[in-house]
Protein backbone atom coordinates (compact mmCIF):
# COMPACT_ATOMS: atom_id res chain seq x y z
CA UNK A 1 0.00 0.00 0.00
CA UNK A 2 1.25 3.38 -1.24
CA UNK A 3 1.63 6.15 1.92
CA UNK A 4 0.89 9.75 1.07
CA UNK A 5 4.55 10.21 1.03
CA UNK A 6 5.79 8.00 -1.18
CA UNK A 7 3.27 9.05 -3.39
CA UNK A 8 3.94 12.60 -3.16
CA UNK A 9 7.86 11.41 -4.15
CA UNK A 10 6.67 9.69 -6.86
CA UNK A 11 4.40 11.99 -8.58
CA UNK A 12 7.42 14.57 -8.20
CA UNK A 13 9.22 11.90 -10.51
CA UNK A 14 6.45 11.76 -13.27
CA UNK A 15 4.10 9.06 -12.10
CA UNK A 16 0.54 9.87 -12.58
CA UNK A 17 -1.05 7.22 -10.83
CA UNK A 18 1.04 8.98 -7.85
CA UNK A 19 -0.72 11.78 -8.51
CA UNK A 20 -4.31 10.19 -9.23
CA UNK A 21 -3.60 8.51 -5.78
CA UNK A 22 -3.03 12.02 -4.12
CA UNK A 23 -6.17 13.31 -5.59
CA UNK A 24 -8.45 10.82 -4.56
CA UNK A 25 -7.19 11.32 -1.63
CA UNK A 26 -7.87 14.33 -1.12
CA UNK A 27 -10.62 15.09 -3.54
CA UNK A 28 -13.88 15.42 -1.18
CA UNK A 29 -11.78 16.83 1.95
CA UNK A 30 -11.06 19.61 -0.16
CA UNK A 31 -13.94 20.23 -1.83
CA UNK A 32 -15.67 20.19 2.08
CA UNK A 33 -13.29 22.52 2.97
CA UNK A 34 -13.81 24.86 -0.07
CA UNK A 35 -17.77 25.10 1.52
CA UNK A 36 -16.84 26.87 4.70
CA UNK A 37 -16.02 29.73 1.86
CA UNK A 38 -18.14 29.53 -0.66
CA UNK A 39 -21.15 27.68 -1.62
CA UNK A 40 -20.52 27.74 -5.84
CA UNK A 41 -19.64 23.99 -6.44
CA UNK A 42 -18.13 25.29 -9.67
CA UNK A 43 -15.41 27.12 -8.41
CA UNK A 44 -14.50 24.97 -5.85
CA UNK A 45 -14.07 22.18 -8.61
CA UNK A 46 -12.25 24.39 -10.91
CA UNK A 47 -9.93 25.20 -8.26
CA UNK A 48 -9.10 21.69 -6.99
CA UNK A 49 -8.80 20.86 -11.35
CA UNK A 50 -7.01 23.83 -11.61
CA UNK A 51 -4.14 23.04 -8.69
CA UNK A 52 -3.96 19.54 -9.70
CA UNK A 53 -2.95 20.73 -13.34
CA UNK A 54 -0.83 23.10 -12.08
CA UNK A 55 1.17 20.90 -9.20
CA UNK A 56 1.27 18.21 -12.60
CA UNK A 57 2.89 20.83 -15.35
CA UNK A 58 5.46 22.45 -11.63
CA UNK A 59 6.41 18.38 -10.22
CA UNK A 60 9.77 18.74 -11.51
CA UNK A 61 10.57 22.24 -9.42
CA UNK A 62 8.37 20.54 -6.45
CA UNK A 63 10.49 20.25 -3.39
CA UNK A 64 10.57 17.11 -0.65
CA UNK A 65 7.40 18.49 1.93
CA UNK A 66 7.05 16.77 5.40
CA UNK A 67 2.98 17.00 5.42
CA UNK A 68 1.47 16.27 2.10
CA UNK A 69 -1.73 17.56 3.71
CA UNK A 70 -0.45 20.78 5.17
CA UNK A 71 1.18 21.58 1.58
CA UNK A 72 -2.48 20.49 -0.13
CA UNK A 73 -4.46 22.46 1.98
CA UNK A 74 -2.03 25.64 1.78
CA UNK A 75 -2.17 25.59 -2.17
CA UNK A 76 -5.72 25.48 -2.26
CA UNK A 77 -6.61 27.83 0.20
CA UNK A 78 -4.07 30.48 -1.53
CA UNK A 79 -5.89 29.63 -4.99
CA UNK A 80 -9.41 29.50 -3.93
CA UNK A 81 -8.89 32.99 -2.25
CA UNK A 82 -7.35 34.32 -4.85
CA UNK A 83 -10.08 33.02 -7.43
CA UNK A 84 -13.13 34.60 -4.59
CA UNK A 85 -11.37 37.79 -4.57
CA UNK A 86 -11.88 37.60 -8.80
CA UNK A 87 -14.95 35.97 -8.70
CA UNK A 88 -16.81 38.94 -7.37
CA UNK A 89 -16.18 41.10 -10.57
CA UNK A 90 -17.99 38.51 -12.59
CA UNK A 91 -20.25 36.88 -10.07
CA UNK A 92 -20.83 38.89 -6.67
CA UNK A 93 -18.81 36.83 -4.52
CA UNK A 94 -17.25 38.30 -1.55
CA UNK A 95 -13.58 39.87 -2.07
CA UNK A 96 -11.23 40.15 0.72
CA UNK A 97 -10.85 36.92 2.76
CA UNK A 98 -12.17 38.75 6.37
CA UNK A 99 -15.55 38.95 4.26
CA UNK A 100 -15.85 35.40 3.37
CA UNK A 101 -18.56 33.82 5.49
CA UNK A 102 -17.09 30.45 7.04
CA UNK A 103 -19.40 28.13 8.00
CA UNK A 104 -18.60 25.31 10.95
CA UNK A 105 -21.67 21.99 11.28
CA UNK A 106 -21.97 19.84 13.93
CA UNK A 107 -20.21 16.48 13.10
CA UNK A 108 -22.58 12.91 13.30
CA UNK A 109 -21.44 12.17 16.74
CA UNK A 110 -24.62 14.26 18.14
CA UNK A 111 -27.01 11.45 18.02
CA UNK A 112 -26.76 11.53 21.84
CA UNK A 113 -28.53 14.82 21.51
CA UNK A 114 -32.58 14.91 20.67
CA UNK A 115 -33.26 15.96 17.49
CA UNK A 116 -35.10 19.13 18.34
CA UNK A 117 -32.39 20.75 21.18
CA UNK A 118 -29.34 19.52 17.91
CA UNK A 119 -31.80 21.52 15.47
CA UNK A 120 -31.70 24.53 18.30
CA UNK A 121 -27.45 24.07 19.04
CA UNK A 122 -27.02 24.35 15.19
CA UNK A 123 -29.10 27.78 15.21
CA UNK A 124 -27.52 29.02 18.20
CA UNK A 125 -24.09 27.83 16.80
CA UNK A 126 -24.84 29.88 13.39
CA UNK A 127 -25.94 33.08 14.97
CA UNK A 128 -22.46 32.87 17.27
CA UNK A 129 -20.21 31.61 13.94
CA UNK A 130 -22.37 34.97 12.53
CA UNK A 131 -20.82 37.28 15.56
CA UNK A 132 -17.11 35.61 14.86
CA UNK A 133 -14.52 36.28 12.12
CA UNK A 134 -14.22 33.82 9.34
CA UNK A 135 -10.29 33.55 10.42
CA UNK A 136 -12.30 32.51 13.33
CA UNK A 137 -14.35 29.86 12.30
CA UNK A 138 -11.83 28.34 10.02
CA UNK A 139 -9.25 27.87 12.72
CA UNK A 140 -11.80 26.01 14.30
CA UNK A 141 -12.10 23.63 11.46
CA UNK A 142 -8.55 22.99 10.55
CA UNK A 143 -8.12 22.29 14.36
CA UNK A 144 -10.64 20.16 15.05
CA UNK A 145 -12.50 18.99 11.86
CA UNK A 146 -9.21 18.33 9.92
CA UNK A 147 -6.95 17.51 13.00
CA UNK A 148 -4.12 19.40 11.96
CA UNK A 149 -1.23 20.50 13.91
CA UNK A 150 -1.10 24.18 15.35
CA UNK A 151 2.42 24.89 13.29
CA UNK A 152 0.57 23.13 10.27
CA UNK A 153 -2.17 25.83 10.78
CA UNK A 154 0.04 28.57 11.15
CA UNK A 155 1.13 27.17 7.52
CA UNK A 156 -2.00 27.21 5.79
CA UNK A 157 -3.60 30.68 7.17
CA UNK A 158 -0.01 32.40 6.86
CA UNK A 159 0.46 33.18 10.43
CA UNK A 160 2.67 32.51 13.02
CA UNK A 161 2.14 29.70 15.50
CA UNK A 162 1.61 31.86 18.69
CA UNK A 163 -1.16 34.07 16.63
CA UNK A 164 -3.10 30.74 15.72
CA UNK A 165 -2.61 29.65 19.44
CA UNK A 166 -4.66 33.29 19.68
CA UNK A 167 -6.55 32.84 17.22
CA UNK A 168 -8.10 29.55 18.55
CA UNK A 169 -8.69 30.87 22.14
CA UNK A 170 -10.24 34.16 20.74
CA UNK A 171 -12.39 31.64 18.69
CA UNK A 172 -13.56 29.31 21.67
CA UNK A 173 -14.17 32.55 23.86
CA UNK A 174 -16.19 33.74 21.38
CA UNK A 175 -17.91 30.48 20.64
CA UNK A 176 -18.58 31.11 25.14
CA UNK A 177 -19.43 34.68 24.73
CA UNK A 178 -22.53 33.75 21.86
CA UNK A 179 -23.42 30.50 22.94
CA UNK A 180 -26.17 29.45 26.10
CA UNK A 181 -23.88 27.68 28.34
CA UNK A 182 -25.35 24.40 27.75
CA UNK A 183 -25.31 24.56 24.01
CA UNK A 184 -21.43 25.86 24.49
CA UNK A 185 -20.82 22.76 26.21
CA UNK A 186 -22.19 20.83 24.28
CA UNK A 187 -20.18 22.04 21.28
CA UNK A 188 -17.25 21.80 23.27
CA UNK A 189 -17.36 17.68 23.83
CA UNK A 190 -18.66 17.58 20.30
CA UNK A 191 -15.70 19.43 19.33
CA UNK A 192 -13.37 17.16 21.35
CA UNK A 193 -15.02 13.95 19.91
CA UNK A 194 -13.92 14.86 16.38
CA UNK A 195 -10.42 14.76 17.23
CA UNK A 196 -11.10 11.38 19.14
Amino acid sequence: MTTEQEAWDEFRYGDEGALKFIFNTYYHLLFNYGHKFTPDDHIIEDVIQDLFVKLWADRSAIKETASVKNYIYKAFRRRLIRKLDYAPKIMAFPAAEDKIQFDIELGHDHRMISSERTKRIQQNLSLALEKMTPRQGEVIHLRYFEELEFDEIADIMQLSTKATYKLLYRAIDALKLHLPKFDYLVILYLLDLSRK
